[in-house]
């Protein structure tokens, strides 16, 4: 079972993530088109579990199974989307110590989680926020990490929504969270199903919400704005969870 402990700043984090980025510059080559250390260890000054979070953004999201073997090979488990559309979710290390995101091409995850970034660097009041709260969780919920994870959530929203994000993503409804589970339920009238039902959100607020039947392909979806941009996530998505 993992434990949550969250630390004082490290000044060696971002030297940590230079070196593991140019490990997986050689494996990823032309594949990648930034690489990007994301994340509380990235910010200075703010305390966080000694975790590295790397953002990687591909060319094309279907190829990156190919690389599993070689990413197996310097200590990388993979966990496919892991909850997240358009992602690749790698892990590294016991106890943990990298986390790898990789993500398709222009997805907004990678501008939210930049700005997300870049906010807490540039705002203290927003930073010593944050911090309390993850201090507080890391207490209450020591041997939970997803009710940590969840625990941030609002926060993670106020702040983003005050930095004007207005990105377009989906995920699959984590049980524990009740605010997508209640979206869900909002646009769809029923209750979600574990692994079968997503909520989309344009910025902090959900937009719309789909289900997908057995074989994987979309059942039924409701979509209240953005409707081609949805449309166009949806498609880019099933077409590359067809390799995957």
């Amino acid at each position: 079972m993992r434990k949550i402990t969250v630390v004082a700043y490290n000044p060696t984090w971002p030297q940590m993530f230079e070196q593991e980025a140019k490990n997986l510059k050689d494996i990823f080559g032309d594949l990648a088109l930034n690489i990007y250390h994301k994340g509380s260890t990235s910010v200075p000054n703010l305390m966080a579990k000694p975790v590295i979070d790397i953002t990687i953004e591909v060319d094309d999201i279907a190829k990156v199974e190919q690389l599993n073997q070689a990413l197996s090979a310097i200590g990388y488990s993979a966990h496919g989307e892991y909850g997240m559309p358009l992602r690749r979710f790698f892990t590294k290390g016991d106890p943990r110590s990298y986390h790898l995101h990789v993500w398709d091409k222009g997805h907004a995850e990678i501008e939210k989680d930049l700005l997300f970034r870049d906010t807490l660097i540039h705002n203290q009041a927003a930073r010593l926020a944050y911090e309390n709260l993850k201090q507080r969780l890391s207490k209450q919920h020591q041997l939970e990490p997803d009710k940590y994870t969840i625990g941030k959530d609002r926060l993670v929203k106020e702040i983003l929504r005050a930095a004007n994000y207005n990105g377009l993503s989906m995920v699959f409804v984590l049980m524990d969270l009740e605010t997508e589970k209640q979206a869900y339920r909002n646009f769809m009238g029923e209750e979600p199903t574990q692994h079968k039902s997503l909520v989309i959100s344009q910025g902090v607020n959900f937009i719309g919400a789909l289900s997908l039947d057995e074989n994987g392909s979309v059942k039924r979806k409701v979509i209240t704005c953005a409707q081609e941009q949805v449309e166009k996530l949806i498609a880019r998505w099933l077409e590359t969870s067809a390799s995957y």
